[in-house]
């Protein structure tokens, strides 16, 4: 009997984690911390080409836990998905004393629309002035090109939120239902980031 072996090809997904570091930290602590941080990626998620960004000392859109500033870093990196994987990162980062506030994300789908896009060349950046004066609203999100919503491109996002800070609507925007579904999750986890804030008490 001849047994045959096939050999399944492996995926690499693109993944990205934003931490809020405790402000606390002098820059050789945020270095040992970020470091603790690569050895969890790569020892629970055997992360690879990890790339990371340091955004530095960043006023919060709110207080946590009595900190109104953090440090903000941001790790991008290739791994095998496994949801498993991704939950022990959590698990040991929610026992972290050093971190704030994390956000990870699976970019993979992601970048692939974000290399799709088309953008348009025009003057009309918020949906306030692409409908200014018209009864027929069109979508700004369409105007511009953009296929995805990045959650951390607080200038785009700030146009879809009243000074109450409740979400408009989209008989307010004209945003169309697919681009609205996006437009609120990028808001919700800039929120939960601290990059935008939940009521008007923390605005300004």
């Amino acid at each position: 009997m001849i047994s045959l072996s096939l050999s399944v090809p492996i995926f690499m997904e693109k993944y990205e984690i934003y931490l809020i570091l405790n402000p606390n930290l002098n820059s050789d602590d945020i270095n040992a911390k970020l470091d603790i941080v690569l050895n969890l990626l790569e020892q629970e998620m055997n992360a690879e080409n990890i790339e990371v960004n340091n955004q530095g000392l960043r006023k919060l859109a709110y207080p946590i836990k009595k900190n109104a500033t953090g440090y903000y870093l941001l790790l991008n990196f290739n791994c095998v998905q496994k949801p498993r994987t991704v939950n022990n990162v959590e698990k040991k980062l929610n026992v972290s004393d050093f971190v704030l506030r994390y956000l990870i994300t699976n970019q993979t789908e992601f970048l692939i629309q974000k290399s799709k896009e088309n953008l348009r060349e025009t003057e009309s950046k918020t949906h306030r002035d692409l409908n200014k004066g018209k009864i027929e609203k069109k979508c700004i999100v369409r105007h511009i090109g953009y296929r995805v919503i990045d959650y951390k491109d607080i200038d785009f996002l700030q146009q879809f939120t009243s000074p109450y800070s409740k979400i408009f609507a989209t008989a307010k925007t004209g945003t169309s239902a697919k681009y609205q579904r996006k437009v609120k999750q990028a808001i919700k986890r800039a929120r939960h980031m601290a990059l935008l804030s939940f009521t008007p008490l923390h605005q300004g």
